[in-house]
């Protein structure tokens, strides 16, 4: 049922995924998209929604890459998202989305662009081209940040336990006389925040 009301879409929406093949599960965490000279009693909303980078472990930055306007909406993010604090280690793919809309001496000249660009991806989402290499890119970026740790939790570390399960990082768990013996794949950041506990 659709909500009559202002920017009721403020809120991101979340959606737990599989990768196809055996790949990652992932949580996705769609926020608003970015919206031009916002009201500025509507500013503070607005960047409370995208604060859901600051935990993210890949941002993908989708950009309506035919819109006239798409540079300065592009630096615009960054500068928000710069200004939110979000740690440079966070990997960025941008996503170049609409390809489909260019005409096509544009399209190829962005396509080729894209391509020589490590973290940028040319796709259309209507189309279907280039999902196949967001999605490789997507794995591989989760893939590469994480690594492999033993840890022991005694019995009374139940909370730092929990933690650990509800961001799927346990491969494996052994209990013994003290405790829990845990393999965990993780990455820096999330290693990290389980320090500061």
């Amino acid at each position: 049922m659709a909500k009559d009301m202002l920017f009721a879409t403020l809120d991101p929406t979340m959606r737990r995924g599989q990768f196809p093949d055996g790949g990652p599960e992932v949580i996705l965490s769609d926020t608003v998209g970015f919206i031009s000279d916002l009201p500025t009693e509507l500013v503070a909303a607005f960047r409370a929604t995208l604060e859901e980078v600051l935990a993210a472990n890949l941002v993908l930055h989708v950009r309506d890459i035919s819109h006239s306007e798409t540079e300065n909406q592009a630096a615009d993010v960054l500068e928000i998202m710069d200004s939110l604090g979000m740690s440079k280690d966070v990997p960025v793919l941008e996503v170049w989305n609409k390809i489909d809309n260019l005409e096509r001496e544009a399209k190829a000249a962005h396509v080729a662009r894209a391509a020589r660009e490590d973290s940028v991806l040319a796709i259309s989402a209507i189309t279907g081209e280039g999902l196949p290499d967001l999605m490789e890119a997507i794995t591989r970026a989760l893939a590469s940040e994480r690594h492999l740790s033993t840890l022991h939790l005694g019995f009374s570390e139940g909370k730092k336990r929990a933690w650990l399960f509800a961001q799927e990082v346990v491969e494996d768990e052994q209990q013994d006389e003290t405790g829990f013996n845990l393999t965990v794949r993780w990455t820096d950041r999330q290693e990290k925040r389980f320090r500061e506990f």
